[in-house]
């Protein structure tokens, strides 16, 4: 029989945080549900523990990988699966309000919408210490007017690439998934970008709740983004399919100014955080993508000045000059951030000094 929400958790090896985990889903004052748990091949008590939870709720539906396919085969597997209207996924390690389901399901069928976002919180798995002020849970790019009614990407369109990349921060409509084709890529790490943003180009419309429904877990041990080892590698192949996906849908022209600027303020972002034994592969795999962006003359004109200037620094200077000269002090100064209202002058090349403004 069909059910209202399907909620799709693609766990592996979180033993640790799963109980924490299926105590907020089962325990949702919205009991439509169904709990569709896609294991990827755990090697601990993971799966052990979700056993013990299903013997006494019915709603679970667990399936088996072979392997470890990775969470994007992994969810799309639990879409397809999925009997609900309506689609939420939650991480094996995070929380959510017992109320947010019931929240989510009466904003998205009140709006008609696509998807809803919601805010949410960061737990700090360290210190256990929450953070409700964190600004990339807030949703502070997108106005307040748009509370109240529904609104799609061009309404947001010079901040779109700055919205929330996870898809645990919102409700889909099931058939909106289905025959727009929205999947995550297989294979791959980071593959969340290219599921969100690919959604959110496709929606007709959106819809916010602006309440902290889920709590996110950070600094956890074994967590990639934690990594920050080979696997952010990538993140070139992210942003390529990224930009294939704008391509299908004939966006790429009218957005590609704002994409190259998110896809080289990121790429520098996590240059900076990359660990050093692959900083140099990092740094050049960089240099190559940036001479490859077939950007012409005539877009110049139309790129922050933020992105030209790192788009030079990075094609022009060897590593072994770049990272015992600059380093600290790009970090120092974030220039990934900008400056507002001041004007710095950095020396980029040795052919000439570059005036950079935000």
């Amino acid at each position: 029989m069909p059910v209202k929400v399907s909620v799709i958790l693609a766990v592996y090896n979180v033993e640790k945080y799963i109980r924490q985990t299926l105590d907020s889903v089962v325990n949702q004052t919205f009991r439509d549900i169904e709990i569709i748990i896609v294991d990827n091949h755990s090697t601990d008590k993971t799966l052990e523990i979700v056993n013990e939870y299903a013997k006494n709720d019915k709603r679970f539906v667990i399936y088996k990988n072979s392997e470890n396919l990775k969470q994007g085969i992994a969810r799309n597997f639990g879409v397809q699966m999925a009997r609900g209207q309506y689609i939420f996924f939650i991480d094996g390690d995070d929380y959510m309000e017992l109320t947010c389901i019931e929240k989510l399901y009466n904003k998205i069928t009140e709006t008609q919408s696509d998807i809803v976002l919601f805010t949410w919180n960061q737990f700090d798995d360290k210190t256990g210490k929450i953070d409700k002020n964190h600004v990339y849970a807030k949703l502070k790019q997108i106005p307040q007017e748009f509370d109240n009614k529904t609104f799609n990407w061009r309404d947001i369109k010079y901040s779109v690439f700055w919205q929330t990349s996870v898809p645990w921060d919102k409700m889909y409509r099931r058939n909106f998934l289905v025959e727009k084709n929205v999947k995550f890529p297989g294979g791959i790490y980071f593959e969340d970008n290219v599921f969100v943003y690919d959604a959110l180009f496709k929606a007709e419309k959106l819809a916010i709740l602006r309440e902290d429904l889920m709590f996110y877990r950070c600094n956890r041990k074994n967590a990639v983004t934690n990594s920050r080892n080979h696997i952010f590698f990538d993140y070139f192949k992210i942003f390529n399919l990224i930009g294939d996906n704008l391509k299908k849908i004939d966006l790429f022209d009218e957005m590609k100014y704002y994409y190259w600027d998110y896809k080289v303020i990121t790429l520098y972002w996590w240059f900076m955080k990359i660990r050093f034994p692959y900083k140099r592969k990092f740094f050049n795999m960089m240099k190559y993508d940036f001479k490859h962006l077939d950007m012409k003359e005539e877009d110049k004109d139309f790129v922050r000045n933020r992105t030209l200037f790192l788009i030079n620094r990075f094609t022009k200077l060897p590593f072994f000059i770049y990272y015992p000269i600059f380093f600290f002090f790009d970090k120092i100064f974030r220039i990934e951030k900008g400056k507002k209202n001041y004007t710095i002058i950095f020396f980029s090349t040795f052919e000439k000094w570059i005036e950079y403004k935000n």
